[in-house]
């Protein structure tokens, strides 16, 4: 049974609100006769009903909440349904040709609904691969994260059986070899990471069996499976992977380590394990000298979509001091000089947060950062509003000084909006790109394994949804 209760509006990072449309959340009800109508009167609502950057945020404010566990369930019965709508008199079915077989598989993993994900891979095999918007990458998280072991190992299979039913013999074996063994390798790093940002902690002791070295499973940005399962707030994931190994202080790229990751992302569940499991880690800084402080700020400027609820509650607890000594922390500057009161008023962020870190014990408002910047006198050169004002009086009222040039904080202003953050979500990106990924299958002609450009046009499957009987409809 769907929830009686679905919210549609969400307060997201940057001063941003999002809203669910009607299609979102007729299809996560499993409204198929509404979903269908919808598209009947306007087409152009198979793309949003699709968007992988869409079901990307509803599965944050949706499928991650545990009263709307059935959501992936009923989008994967909608999704079959138009599925078998969209069937030719000749056999084919325009959905596919239309290139949404990436979505279908998706959103039957993401269900953990076996035997449609099975269906899909008869019609076509390759599909496992994804295609569009959705990469192999996407879909083994799909797998994963709908907790069905068997799904993730179906889909895992398929990319392997895939390459060896393909393999090429005789003069170019050594070459073919060469191919396979970095394509198994590109795969079984991809489901470590799927296994670890989606959940699926059996899956995850599976591919780690036999392995003597965990920290050689990264993605391109340098991060390990605790940073990825870290920056999706597995909690039992990250449980298992401290309690069977040695690597809370791995580093990515950047320096960051998990609980920075955690701290950016907004996940206080992960960041209390984190800290519990290593005290001393709270004092690790990055490349930028930033602490896990820093990082929690940084989190509240991301232009993606972030739950803003989530990360003020991880600052409300953060600052309340039961979890870490505030007083040790929140006066550490970074590589700039930055403190993270530096880091909140340069970004006007927000200013519960301003206000939140000003009621920390020992907390020095009047630091100067490299350029000799308090935080009153950036917090000046901010483009004035009602909230602005408000801190600028608090500031002052606390003991905050202000006694720079307006032309040297204009500069130093500029020059601290160019600020580090994380890139994309840890898990999600390799050294060969989904997109190339099917270049070392050693599958050739590969465009003659997929379908003909000319039958994959959008209007193709507009056209049948435009034709659909109405008199079918609820």
């Amino acid at each position: 049974m769907p929830p009686t209760y679905f919210p549609l509006r969400w307060e997201s990072t940057g001063d941003q609100w999002w809203y669910a449309s009607p299609i979102d959340w007729a299809a996560a009800n499993g409204h198929y006769d509404l979903v269908r109508e919808l598209l009947h009167l306007d087409t152009n609502l198979l793309i949003k009903l699709t968007s992988l950057r869409r079901i990307r945020r509803l599965e944050t404010v949706w499928d991650d909440e545990a009263q709307f566990h059935d959501v992936a369930q009923c989008r994967s019965q909608v999704a079959h349904k138009l599925l078998m709508e969209c069937e030719t008199k000749r056999g084919h079915n325009s959905l596919i040709r239309a290139g949404y077989g990436g979505w279908l598989l998706y959103t039957a993993a993401s269900a953990g609904d076996v035997g449609f994900v099975k269906e899909l891979l008869e019609r076509d095999p390759l599909l496992v691969f994804g295609e569009g918007e959705y990469g192999v990458t996407d879909i083994f998280y799909a797998g994963a994260r709908s907790k069905n072991s068997e799904v993730f190992r179906l889909l895992l299979d398929s990319t392997v059986s895939q390459r060896c039913s393909h393999g090429n013999g005789g003069e170019l074996e050594g070459k073919q070899e060469e191919i396979s063994s970095v394509f198994r390798w590109e795969m079984v790093n991809r489901a470590v990471h799927a296994a670890a940002r989606g959940g699926n902690v059996e899956i995850l002791r599976e591919l780690l069996v036999d392995c003597s070295d965990v920290l050689a499973y990264r993605d391109a940005q340098g991060c390990t499976m605790l940073h990825t399962a870290s920056g999706r707030g597995q909690v039992e994931v990250v449980k298992d992977l401290l309690a069977s190994y040695d690597i809370i202080t791995s580093k990515d790229n950047q320096g960051n380590t998990a609980l920075n990751v955690a701290s950016y992302r907004g996940y206080l569940a992960v960041v209390e394990v984190l800290m519990s499991a290593s005290p001393s880690s709270t004092s690790l800084t990055n490349n930028y000298g930033d602490t896990f402080l820093h990082m929690a700020v940084a989190g509240f400027r991301t232009p993606g979509f972030r739950r803003l609820d989530r990360q003020i509650e991880l600052m409300k607890q953060l600052v309340c001091g039961k979890i870490v000594n505030m007083e040790d922390i929140v006066n550490v500057r970074n590589n700039d000089g930055r403190t993270a009161l530096h880091m909140a008023v340069i970004e006007n962020i927000h200013s519960d947060l301003v206000e939140l870190l000003m009621t920390v014990p020992g907390i020095n408002l009047n630091i100067r950062d490299a350029d000799s910047m308090t935080p009153l006198d950036l917090l000046k050169q901010r483009p004035r509003s009602a909230s602005s004002e408000i801190l600028i009086k608090r500031l002052i009222s606390a003991g905050g000084i202000s006694n720079c040039q307006d032309s040297m904080a204009r500069s130093a202003l500029v020059s601290h909006l160019k600020m580090q953050g994380i890139g994309g979500s840890p898990g999600t990106s390799f050294r060969i790109p989904d997109a190339e990924i099917f270049l070392y299958t050693g599958i050739e002609n590969a465009s003659d394994a997929s379908c003909d450009p000319a039958t994959t046009e959008y209007s193709t499957c507009s056209s049948e949804l435009s034709n659909f009987d109405t008199g079918q409809g609820a």
